[in-house]
């Protein structure tokens, strides 16, 4: 399972241009691999038929051809089983040896000879008698030799030519009958016939890779052209396997001698011209598939174009360029797509114009408009003057306070601009909390810790002041035993500058902690700093608010680092 979800995903990741083309290759190529096929298997199934056809009308052939030779032969037996003179020669009781010469060399080899030269494939003929004629040669033997012969019996209990074979000699025996002696001697003929030229009419089959067993009616092998083909167990299958190859059997029998005879080829040989035919498929499905393969990517592409044009465009916009004109004069689906994109453009950067500028546009009009309600000029002389006269009285805590406010709204203030020093941002807050300590009669503390290496950084004006405020009118002036606290830290973390105002005033009410960031009031609170925050930087910035009933509150702002550093 978990290899068919990582395939998933493998194939999930093509680009879409591979998917079209793989596709299109799978779609085109079921049908050519299907008829493909189809046509091998066929051909490969006639192809079998016809060579099984042919090997059967080939081994038919060379069948009938052998037992027409055992036919000849056959006769060639009875021929002489039935010749009145052997038959007189074979039962008559001998006197003289005169008598015996004559016969056998007169009458026995005279036959024998002239059957032999009448029929070339006999290579013996030897007449085992129960008469008192002696050994002759091959030509006369005493029947009492083969009686303890396989063969014997039958041939005694038959008046038919039997066929043997034994290793490569084959050979036919017949009894021969006597009807005009009273006493009958025991008489048998054998010829031996030769071997190689009785089953030459096999030799085409074995050529052509074909091997040929013939069985007589025992199971006993008489012919074999394979040299491990000793008395196998043959079987009678179509088909049979030897040492892991396939061979197509066929059978048949020579009637004459009641011989089986099995023919087995490789199947492989069978088949052979079959794989010219799919080596000529697998070129036609490798053309085919180079051919999807090439109107594949031509297709691809051209669905592609519009699409890689709009992936491109996108990738504009995503950067922030809204200045691009996308646009499509085609009619189908992927051209109202590239246009509903165009005018979704067009639109965002109608409303970017409409909504982000402007607000930026009111944000630094109310801050011009803040810091334009205060002539700074006749500020700082009302202050200067202030602060002499309460020096040529020794009024210090007047002349403190002149200068404070001096300070503080020289800061607040900044030139018009919207960016100050992160160090000028604390000196200004310092300002307003000596302000306030001096209003509080110093009823609480303050306890600063500023990391230097953030001090050269730019940040928005007037970002910690409303929260210090919040902090001491929200927070400590709401305690009932005094000894409030109030903690300001500046440092970095990462690439953020995080400054916190920590107060053990009476807390926020969770109800009202989530409502901080989001209500609108007149004055210049926590939503003002969170909103310039979140406007100038992004969402991920801006501030978070925890508080804890009877415990206090912290108020944490993130500005960036990197970026504004100088």
């Amino acid at each position: 399972m978990q290899i068919w979800q990582s395939f998933k995903q493998r194939i999930g990741d093509f680009r879409f241009q591979t998917k079209i083309k793989l596709s299109f290759l799978l779609v085109s190529m079921i049908p050519v691999i299907v008829l493909g096929s189809f046509c091998f298997s066929k051909t490969r199934s006639l192809l079998v038929q016809q060579a099984k056809a042919d090997l059967n009308a080939t081994l038919t052939q060379s069948v009938l051809t052998v037992n027409n030779q055992l036919d000849v032969y056959n006769k060639f037996m009875n021929f002489l089983s039935f010749n009145q003179e052997i038959i007189n020669a074979a039962n008559n009781t001998y006197t003289s040896e005169y008598e015996m010469y004559d016969q056998l060399t007169n009458v026995i080899d005279q036959n024998f000879y002239t059957a032999r030269y009448l029929n070339p494939g006999v290579e013996q003929i030897t007449l085992y008698t129960g008469t008192n004629l002696p050994q002759h040669g091959n030509t006369v033997i005493p029947i009492d030799e083969i009686k303890g012969t396989s063969w014997y019996p039958n041939v005694m209990k038959s008046v038919d030519v039997l066929w043997s074979a034994s290793e490569k000699n084959i050979y036919s025996v017949r009894r021969i009958l006597s009807t005009k002696h009273r006493n009958p001697k025991d008489n048998i003929l054998f010829a031996r016939v030769n071997y190689d030229k009785l089953f030459k009419t096999f030799e085409p089959l074995q050529s052509h890779g074909s091997e040929i067993i013939i069985l007589d009616s025992s199971g006993n092998t008489v012919y074999s052209s394979g040299a491990n083909r000793e008395n196998p167990d043959i079987p009678v299958t179509a088909k049979q396997h030897w040492q892991g190859e396939s061979y197509t059997a066929l059978s048949s029998t020579i009637p004459l001698a009641g011989w089986n005879v099995y023919l087995y080829k490789p199947t492989n040989l069978i088949t052979k011209s079959a794989w010219w035919i799919a080596l000529i498929v697998l070129l036609m499905i490798a053309a085919c598939i180079a051919a999807v393969v090439v109107a594949g990517t031509l297709f691809s592409r051209r669905i592609m174009l519009p699409i890689h044009r709009l992936h491109k465009s996108m990738k504009l916009v995503g950067e922030g360029n809204l200045e691009i004109k996308v646009s499509s004069e085609s009619k189908d689906e992927i051209g109202d797509l590239i246009r509903g994109f165009g005018n979704m453009v067009g639109k965002t950067k109608t409303l970017i114009d409409t909504v982000y500028v402007a607000e930026i546009a009111r944000k630094e009009y109310e801050m011009k408009a803040l810091q334009a309600q205060i002539n700074p000029h006749f500020l700082y002389n009302s202050l200067s003057i202030i602060n002499w006269r309460a020096l040529r009285i020794h009024a210090t805590d007047i002349s403190e306070m002149a200068q404070l406010l001096s300070t503080f709204y020289r800061t607040t203030l900044n030139k018009g601009d919207n960016l100050i020093l992160v160090s000028d941002e604390i000196l200004n807050v310092q300002s307003y909390i000596n302000i306030q300590l001096i209003m509080h009669s110093n009823n609480f503390k303050v306890d600063y810790q500023i990391d230097d290496s953030i001090l050269s950084c730019l940040m928005p004006n007037l970002m910690l002041q409303p929260l210090v405020e919040n902090a001491i009118i929200h927070g400590i002036e709401n305690r009932e035993d005094g000894d409030g606290i109030i903690h300001l830290s500046a440092k970095k973390e990462e690439q953020s500058i995080v400054l916190q105002i920590t107060d053990n005033g009476v807390g926020v009410e969770e109800e009202q902690l989530v409502l901080l960031l989001k209500s609108h009031s007149k004055g210049y609170g926590l939503k003002n700093v969170n909103d310039r925050a979140v406007l100038m930087y992004g969402e991920q910035y801006g501030l978070t608010i925890h508080s804890i009933v009877g415990e206090g509150t912290q108020v944490t702002l993130k500005i960036p680092y990197g970026e504004l550093q100088v």
